[in-house]
């Protein structure tokens, strides 16, 4: 049969196919090297630029910071004896100080520590108060003594060195 479209032979597809395969790797592999160099030094760049400098809090004198806590202290008893805090607004006021002084103190962040967390820390004295407050903190009532717990956290402030 006689026809007047002539067939091309199957390995000149093949060989333009293979070199548009060559330059599409090629090309993908020099903008990949490209992209790395750069954005490479974008980054050093960036790092530089967002690294904070991280300065040390002024922290006070220990007497002055215990001075200032054991003010609140007294205020926060005088509105318990005035009757402004429920028991358990005054255990959770009571436990904020506590953890307050503590972080002002040692620059360890415990205000938002659990007990397990407080525990890890390895500071018995605020253990303990933590541990007298969690009850009375979270239970609906309770028979603890808000007085004696003031008292521990007095003393606990004068004796902290």
């Amino acid at each position: 049969m006689v026809t007047s479209v002539e067939l091309q032979e199957p390995m000149s597809y093949y060989l333009f196919w293979l070199i548009l395969a060559i330059v599409a790797v090629a090309a993908v592999f020099f903008i990949q090297i490209f992209f790395r160099i750069f954005l490479r030094e974008q980054l050093k760049k960036h790092r530089e630029k967002k690294e904070p400098k991280v300065r040390p809090p002024k922290k006070k004198p220990l007497p002055v910071l215990k001075w200032e806590y054991l003010q609140r202290l007294s205020y926060l008893e005088r509105g318990i004896a005035a009757g402004s805090y429920s028991k358990r607004g005054a255990y959770q006021e009571l436990s904020m100080l506590i953890r307050s002084f503590v972080h002002d103190a040692t620059g360890i962040k415990v205000q938002n520590f659990s007990l397990q967390e407080i525990r890890r820390v390895g500071i018995p004295g605020l253990t303990a108060l933590v541990q007298e407050y969690y009850e009375p903190e979270f239970a609906l009532s309770s028979m603890a003594d808000i007085r004696a717990s003031l008292f521990r956290t007095r003393k606990a402030i004068e004796l902290w060195s």
